[in-house]
């Protein structure tokens, strides 16, 4: 009985450890592209130091992930399991890709690597990151859907998630109409302003991690 009591404990300790840390990625995660773009300009690089930041932060977001898979499984069903796996595929591919900027910007010497336009493997990336990005906001969505069935978020906390892939989808029909104005355009490639919902829902479902394990724990 004590040992159970102790593991109990000690799974809600790593918990809660996993809701900070999904809080803190997010932060990191959001902010770089703004930092890069403030201090690197609109000049495109291969790699850059940035890259290592927003690796970490997306790294930390999916610890946040396992979290919340290990705090909820027991309470959001199939829902929920569909949205850890869309989820937590496209968060690991977009790390693996994130991963070659990284190893590029260490085997320049650790420093940044101006694009040249010449990466035969330029396209084969790029559909990666939409397929990625695509998976994880469509996840995302459907945990928000999960949380808001089984009660265990506010309504701004799902409506945070399940924006995340409607908020993508809306510019990208807005792209294809050619109604998007060029300069936010241009704002939504260089920051990543459409994934902005998919970083504050983050901030939210960490929350509600560290939250419920704290509770869990007494």
């Amino acid at each position: 009985m004590e040992r159970t009591r102790a593991e109990r404990g000690g799974g809600d300790r790593w918990r809660s450890l996993a809701g900070v840390v999904a809080i803190v990625g997010s932060l990191v995660w959001m902010a770089t592209p703004w930092v890069q773009t403030a201090v690197l300009g609109d000049r495109p690089y291969v790699a850059s130091v940035f890259d290592v930041t927003s690796f970490g932060g997306w790294a930390l977001m999916l610890v946040g992930l396992v979290g919340y898979h290990s705090a909820f499984r027991d309470e959001h069903g199939r829902v929920g399991r569909i949205g850890v796996g869309l989820t937590g595929i496209g968060m690991v591919l977009v790390a693996l890709l994130e991963l070659r900027s990284v190893a590029a910007f260490v085997g320049a010497g650790f420093r940044a690597v101006p694009a040249t336009g010449d990466d035969p493997a330029g396209l084969v990336v790029t559909l990666g990151f939409v397929l990625g990005l695509g998976c994880t906001v469509v996840g995302a969505g459907v945990i928000g859907v999960a949380l808001r069935r089984a009660g265990n978020a506010t309504m701004t906390g799902a409506l945070l998630l399940l924006s995340a892939p409607a908020v993508p989808l809306v510019l990208v029909v807005l792209r294809f109409l050619t109604v998007l104005p060029l300069p936010v355009g241009r704002l939504v490639v260089n920051t990543n302003a459409a994934l902005l919902p998919l970083g504050i829902g983050w901030l939210a479902l960490g929350r509600l991690v560290w939250m419920h394990s704290r509770r869990a724990g007494g």
